[in-house]
């Protein structure tokens, strides 16, 4: 069995207090101490010391250098003659004095880790082809302490952290990575949690256990867990599962039968992401592993020991088969107070995520991202991606800086919206760089953006004021091709920047095609006219045939008539062929019947 928390223990508890490296001094009296640790929490201790009296209107601590806000702490403690054993490391980060009754006066200090800059100011910023692992690698080293990060395994992108916490985001990149955060002086560690971790402490009931409370609860238990996604590459849908039934359990009561109790469920979770975007298969065996772990909970108090960590596991003895075995450790906490020191083990992993918690309805970006709600305002970068910056290797994407996400503006390749979209068909629109554009993010997903549409301002001003009647509709290319209609005349005009066009006018009942020269071609109810500022020029391959039901005229100034081989012109009633002046017929035969 692993070693005991008593195994080695005699004599009296003694505690040590290092305020910037150095011991305080032995004339201080420690009340007590709490320190609390948890996976996925900032360590936390509360140090409580004698400080001045009523009687004398004097309160030497709170009112000294030493223990003011912003310096360091460390707390130990041993027995007898044994070795220290550091309980926390970390800053003060609030003081408060308490008066009793009876006059005494007691300083409080909160006391947290330096992850604790982490915490509290909310941001926006965006990490570029980063895997989730090199993001969260990145915050832990800009914010100056340590990180040992475990690889992550979905393609790099560009992450979007958006009005959330350094802590927050590194805890939800974690979370749908199936990795728990374990902070230690600074040392910020990232892992899977271990259903079969090798228990670094053992407990028995009778010898070591003060206290035991623990339960089996199949309410929230599921068969397996299914992720699915979206690939616009194959259009297809994604799935990918994971069973949570072969997974260890605490106890001698296998999951897989406790699973059955509840029907053998699915925990299901959707996210606009390919396969390839995220690691769907890591997200579904975090949600499956997250119930098993969670099966079994509860808390174990015994004598005061530094053995046990969160993330590790204990090894329970002499509970009985249903709750002995080897048990997995979600957090400690340590009470020292009047002489003694007692620690409570918190075991089993707590079933809600922060990235995916129980609720009405599933939370934005399905607990994989930091949701961005709303729309919002970008420009255009690049419509096509000429340089491979596009890690999805879409020709469908553009290119969007945000300006609003974060001191250096987020660029994101997105998806662009457009009113018909089929195979080989469509319309396409695609705004102008630099553009004014409006994004929306699928789920909520700062990972899935799409373009809206595109947006006019005092700079990009319309190519037509608005009037109260709005009969006017119209589309302008860049280079001014221009297309227009007019509601109130039913008038429909095609024309290009020099003039050229065609106009389909209801209300004068035409249609007039016009160039730049002034040729014309009409048609109206009266009739179809043809105008030409210069040669009129009407050939045929075939036959050209001139037809009326009424007169045809040909008049000009010369009119000449050449027939390569036949030359007819009849009339069914009579013929006449004159000239005023002089007038020739000539030809090697000439017959007159």
């Amino acid at each position: 069995m692993a070693t005991s928390p008593i195994a080695d223990v005699s004599g009296p508890l003694g505690v040590i207090v290092k305020i910037a490296g150095n011991p305080i001094a032995e004339d201080i009296a420690i009340n007590g101490a709490t320190v609390t640790l948890d996976l996925n929490r900032v360590p936390q201790a509360i140090l409580r010391l004698a400080d001045g009296s009523v009687a004398t209107n004097e309160f030497p601590l709170i009112d000294g250098e030493d223990f003011k806000p912003g310096a360091t702490v460390e707390i130990a403690a041993f027995f007898g003659a044994g070795s220290e054993q550091t309980l926390f490391k970390g800053i003060i980060t609030a003081t408060r004095l308490r008066i009793s009754g009876g006059g005494a006066g007691e300083l409080e200090l909160t006391c947290r880790d330096k992850a604790i800059a982490l915490m509290e100011i909310r941001k926006t910023t965006s990490y570029a082809q980063m895997k989730d692992s090199d993001a969260m690698q990145k915050i832990i080293a800009d914010a100056g302490m340590t990180a040992d990060v475990t690889a992550t395994n979905a393609d790099p992108a560009d992450l979007v952290q958006y009005d959330c916490t350094d802590w927050d985001f590194l805890r939800l990149l974690a979370d749908r990575n199936g990795q728990v955060i374990v902070v230690d002086d600074g040392k910020i560690t990232t892992a899977a949690p271990d259903p079969a971790a090798a228990a670094t402490m053992g407990l028995s009931l009778g010898v070591d256990i003060l206290d035991f409370d623990c339960k089996i609860d199949a309410s929230t238990l599921i068969k397996d867990s299914a992720v699915t996604g979206w690939d616009p590459a194959s259009q297809a849908v994604t799935t990918e599962t994971s069973d949570s039934t072969d997974a260890g359990s605490w106890g001698n009561t296998t999951y897989a039968d406790l699973s059955k109790i509840t029907g053998d469920r699915t925990h299901t979770a959707t996210t606009p992401y390919a396969s390839g975007q995220v690691a769907l298969a890591d997200i579904a065996k975090a949600r499956a592993l997250r119930a098993p772990l969670g099966a079994i909970s509860g808390r174990c108090k015994y004598p005061g020991s530094s053995l046990a960590v969160p993330g590790k596991a204990i090894e329970l003895k002499g509970v009985g088969d249903r709750l002995g075995g080897t048990a997995f450790v979600s957090g400690i906490t340590h009470e020292i107070s009047a002489g003694t020191w007692e620690t409570t083990a918190r075991l089993g992993l707590p079933a809600g995520w922060r990235s995916d918690s129980f609720g009405l309805s599933t939370p934005g970006a399905s607990g994989l991202g930091a949701p961005v709600q709303g729309l919002h305002v970008g420009t255009v970068l690049a419509i096509v991606d000429s340089g491979g910056a596009n890690p999805m290797a879409d020709a469908t994407m553009m290119q969007i800086s945000l300006p609003l996400f974060g001191d250096t503006p987020a660029e994101l390749w997105a998806r662009y919206a457009q009113p018909y979209a089929t195979s080989g068909a469509g319309i396409q629109f695609l705004p102008e760089i630099g553009d004014e554009v409006v994004l929306g993010f699928l789920s909520a997903d700062p990972g899935a953006p799409v373009v809206l549409g595109s947006l006019h301002s005092g700079k990009n001003a319309r190519t037509n004021d608005a009037t109260e009647e709005n009969e006017r509709k119209t589309i302008t290319s860049k280079s001014g091709i221009h297309i227009s209609f007019d509601d109130d005349k039913k008038i429909l005009t095609a024309e290009t920047p020099a003039g050229q066009s065609i106009v389909i006018d209801d209300d004068a009942s035409t249609i007039t095609l016009s160039d730049v020269t002034g040729n014309t071609i009409t048609m109206s109810d009266s009739g179809m006219a043809m105008a030409a500022q210069g040669t009129f020029d009407l050939t045929a391959t075939d036959t050209i045939t001139i037809a009326s039901d009424m007169d045809v005229e040909i008049t000009g100034m010369n009119i000449s008539a050449t027939a390569d081989v036949d030359l007819t012109a009849e009339g069914s009633a009579s013929a006449k062929f004159s000239a005023s002046g002089q007038c020739t017929i000539e030809g090697s035969i000439v017959m007159i019947n």
